[in-house]
């Protein structure tokens, strides 16, 4: 597990020591760590663990359980759900759990001292493990100049000899796992998730010191965002429609009707559902594991149609 050196996020406060770190190891159960899911791409987990140090995690090496783990954290029903648990991309592909709280912006002061890199007058080489990974990301975009990392962001700020340099951070402040706020900069969103926070931002700035006015927009972005994700998560429904109807057309499997009936005892209604099965079995199984409170009744394949 190597430490991650550029993250595509900005940590701007952490107060408070997490409560929901949990013990991942790898398929071989010879490695462990307590640690937090801070974000995730399709083949890559990111963990914080104490310290703030940060490990990033091929997830073909993880163990079964924490495969499980990690997939219940990106199912639709925890995405778009009453949780107020959501999933944003980032262009670099990275996937952040959490929900978001509102707006904010800040200034980020970089400075070389007595051959020391200090950010907001705090010693850089003494923050946190996600600060180190981050900071080089957002000089590199105002600069536009190639930051490589920690190395990197010390000899720029040589070059620099001395002159504090000021950079002004915009963006939205997320809860994730581990329970603390980041302020995640737009310029690191996708082009649709910044289309969709642009307008409460532009109100946002302009109520200025009014601080009711503010809290009203936070509040406003807390409900669009869980708007937002429920468009996706049902966007995602319609896609992976399509993709099953595509294989259906393609014969790759049956559609079966399935009668289910309540469990002796229970309440409810017999149910008709239809789901994609290769035989009988297959489709018990899956019409089961939907309504686990039934039992499984008689079954027809759905007609094709010619």
């Amino acid at each position: 597990m190597n430490t991650i050196r550029s993250i595509a996020f900005l940590l701007t406060l952490t107060t408070t020591t997490s409560v929901f770190a949990r013990e991942w190891s790898d398929k071989t159960g010879q490695y462990q760590v307590n640690a937090d899911l801070i974000g995730y791409s399709d083949t890559t987990v990111v963990l914080k663990r104490k310290p703030d140090d940060l490990v990033a995690v091929p997830i073909e090496q993880l163990s079964d359980s924490d495969r499980k783990y990690l997939e219940t954290q990106t199912k639709d029903t925890i995405a778009g759900g009453g949780s107020g648990i959501q999933v944003w991309e980032l262009k670099s592909g990275l996937k952040l759990p959490g929900r978001i709280i509102g707006f904010d912006k800040h200034g980020v002061t970089i400075q070389r001292r007595l051959g020391k890199v200090y950010v907001n007058n705090q010693r850089f080489d003494k923050m946190p493990g996600v600060y180190r990974a981050i900071i080089p990301k957002l000089v590199e975009q105002f600069t536009s100049e190639e930051i490589d990392g920690e190395k990197g962001l010390e000899d720029w700020a040589r070059e620099q000899r001395g002159k504090p340099r000021t950079f002004e951070c915009a963006g939205v402040m997320i809860e994730l796992e581990d329970s603390n706020l980041y302020c995640v900069p737009f310029f690191l969103f996708t082009d649709e998730v910044f289309t969709m926070l642009k307008p409460g931002w532009e109100r946002w700035l302009a109520a200025k010191e009014d601080y009711d006015e503010k809290e009203k927009e936070s509040f406003l972005l807390q409900a669009q965002s869980r708007a937002y994700e429920q468009q996706q998560m049902r966007a995602r429904q319609i896609q992976q429609l399509q993709l099953n109807l595509q294989a259906y057309d393609a014969g790759l499997f049956d559609l079966w009707e399935v009668t289910m009936y309540p469990q002796a005892g229970g309440y409810g209604i017999p149910l008709s559902v239809v789901v994609p099965a290769t035989d009988s079995q297959q489709a018990a199984a899956v019409a089961h594991q939907q309504n686990p409170s039934y039992v499984v009744g008689p079954m027809r394949i759905v007609r094709r149609r010619n």
